[in-house]
């Protein structure tokens, strides 16, 4: 019987995390409660435990991916079995997420925009705070790992300013090492 190695819920408000390292590759035998691979998330890094045993037959989300809670991350089973296509269960996880983020941000950048009250001697006041809130940091738009955020914190370091650096990227702690101011 093929299990599903998913991406547990370990706490209450944990909406996604980052693949840190495969510790078996396909093909390997998986004894169940063997850790499979690290999994990062804002609040803490731990070992994902096989809740099954037999082969790691598939991995579907390599190492630095960030995924969704709930989306299946490998298969482990029989070396004969046929594998499920889960692909669109998957693509659907990631895409909700992206629109809870969406509405999320819309939503969270709405009270932070202050209307000042117009009067003749300030007419340019809403320009320059429509300005203001425009260019306020976003950095849930940054994507970095929670070592990453630390080690850039503890330099002095804007997350922003490193992601700059290295477009596209899910930023590590070594990134942040070789930023060039």
């Amino acid at each position: 019987m093929i299990t599903y190695v998913t991406v547990p819920q370990s706490f209450e408000n944990m909406e996604e995390a980052t693949i840190g390292k495969w510790l078996k590759k396909e093909g390997e035998t998986v004894a169940l409660g063997e850790a499979l691979c690290e999994l990062i998330t804002e609040k803490t890094t731990f070992e994902l435990a096989a809740e099954g045993e037999g082969v790691l037959r598939l991995i579907l989300a390599p190492e630095k991916s960030i995924v969704p809670v709930g989306f299946t991350l490998a298969f482990i089973g029989e070396a004969n079995e046929a594998l499920p296509d889960i692909e669109a269960e998957n693509t659907a996880l990631k895409e909700l997420k992206k629109d809870v983020e969406d509405v999320g941000e819309n939503t969270l950048k709405v009270p932070s925009l202050s209307v000042p009250s117009l009067n003749v001697t300030n007419l340019s006041a809403p320009a320059s705070t429509t300005a203001t809130a425009s260019s306020a940091p976003s950095n849930s738009r940054v994507r970095a790992t929670p070592a990453a955020r630390r080690a850039a914190r503890d330099k002095g370091l804007n997350i922003e300013d490193v992601a700059a650096q290295f477009p596209g990227k899910v930023l590590s702690e070594e990134d942040v090492a070789n930023y060039q101011a």
